[in-house]
């Protein structure tokens, strides 16, 4: 019995991305500390409900996929399925529930506009898993949305509009969007095994690489362009440092046609966002 519990507990931290959450809360602790123009104590009680309430969302959003993605990712990653393995099935449904009526308290506690993002969020991600996962593109901007929202909530929290923190929003909208398309090629078996009608599956690795070029583009113009306004020099320095390892990263996406390529390019994604997480510190 004691052994049940355990595995499942450490399948629960498994699927739960742990790593993950430690970063998406540092994000906001971060944000709400450097981005704003009088910020938030770290011993403010409503603000750390904010914090904890967010990454359970999050928790759950992973939980939930990995549920719905148990027979995609048998193809693509068997050896690193969690739920029905080391968590299983109607603990990770347990799970999902337990975390999103939490979070939703939690965000009450902190404020109820928070607590209504909060629940249309856990909608959002619950749909991106059962149906918006298998179609081109839309899921990857709700993921990508959703991404860009932790930040967003800080400046709603404090009832103020950041430009700060709307720039480092989309910057994370931004790397996360390209992050899933990327993704979706690496997956690409096992999604067209299972019906999934994902950009690469649709139009092939090329046109999946074509889609992240446009997005890319689109995005640095839409930044660039939000950073001429700035005053801000060292925010404009840093992301001037960050073009050519940006431009690296593309020029190696057009040369990649292997799986362990595209893992590559996903995961340097990370460096690119713990990147941006620590520019924060020298705004």
């Amino acid at each position: 019995m004691i052994s049940f519990w355990l595995q499942n507990f450490v399948g629960f931290l498994k699927a739960s991305r742990v790593p993950n959450l430690i970063v998406i809360a540092l994000a906001q602790i971060l944000a709400a500390r450097f981005l704003i123009v009088e910020p938030i104590s770290f011993f403010d009680i409503r603000f750390l409900a904010l914090v904890v309430s967010t990454t359970m969302v999050a928790a759950g959003g992973y939980i939930i996929n990995d549920y719905y993605d148990q027979k995609i990712d048998m193809v693509n990653r068997p050896d690193k399925v969690v739920v029905g393995v080391g968590l299983k099935r109607r603990m990770a449904l347990f799970s999902h529930f337990s975390l999103t009526i939490g979070a939703i308290l939690v965000g009450l506690y902190s404020s109820w506009v928070v607590a209504v993002i909060h629940t249309f969020s856990v909608f959002c991600l619950w749909y991106y898993s059962n149906h918006l996962r298998r179609l081109p593109f839309l899921g990857n901007l709700v993921i990508a949305s959703m991404t860009g929202l932790t930040l967003v909530l800080i400046s709603i929290y404090t009832q103020r509009n950041q430009d700060l923190i709307t720039i480092y929003a989309f910057f994370a909208f931004l790397i996360m969007l390209i992050r899933e398309v990327i993704k979706d090629i690496e997956d690409v078996k096992g999604e067209a095994a299972f019906g999934c009608i994902t950009i690469p599956v649709v139009w092939g690795v090329r046109g999946a690489k074509f889609t992240i070029y446009i997005i890319a583009l689109i995005g640095v113009t839409l930044l660039g362009s939000f950073l001429m306004v700035q005053e801000n020099w060292m925010l404009r320095g840093f992301f001037l440092m960050l073009t050519p390892v940006f431009v690296w990263f593309l020029y190696r996406l057009a040369q990649a046609d292997r799986h362990d390529e595209f893992t590559f390019l996903k995961n340097f994604t990370n460096l690119l966002m713990l990147l941006g997480l620590a520019s924060i510190i020298l705004i």
